[in-house]
């Protein structure tokens, strides 16, 4: 496994925790990434990932209702939220890994840790909000 994909699954744990507890991002993050050994990289990349997609999670909440046609935003799963807001954020603000690197990461953290259909889900939202990066800069914070 990718140092990149075990950040990303430390990431998608911490999203997971915070947005179930509300606990602090900082408390979260150090109990989360001292369950495992992690290189300083790993570490530092998914702590800013993390932080990201937290203080970015207004703004890219409304991007996900709005690219979600038909769908209620309260019935998408935890999981999936959580996967979608760490891909918008990596696509946003992480322009180091390439779209497709993040989408397709999203994609199989999506098959391996949501619902039978969530891989799909998260790969049309994340084209979608990718497609419009390009299309109207506005769509980015």
């Amino acid at each position: 496994m990718s140092r990149r994909r075990q950040g990303r699954e430390l990431v998608l744990g911490c999203l997971y925790a915070h947005f179930s507890t509300g606990e602090a991002a900082e408390a979260i993050f150090r109990a989360q990434a001292g369950r495992v050994t992690y290189d300083a990289d790993t570490l530092a990349y998914a702590k800013r990932l993390f932080l990201r997609a937290i203080s970015e999670a207004e703004t890219i909440d409304r991007v996900i209702r709005d690219r979600a046609l038909n769908w209620d935003f309260a019935r998408i799963g935890l999981v999936e939220k959580n996967i979608l807001r760490m891909g918008i954020a990596e696509l946003w603000f992480f322009p180091e890994t390439p779209a497709k690197v993040v989408i397709d990461e999203a994609v199989d953290l999506a098959r391996e840790f949501g619902a039978a259909e969530s891989g799909t889900f998260i790969n049309g939202i994340l084209d979608a909000v990718y497609k419009a990066m390009d299309q109207a800069p506005s769509d980015k914070p």
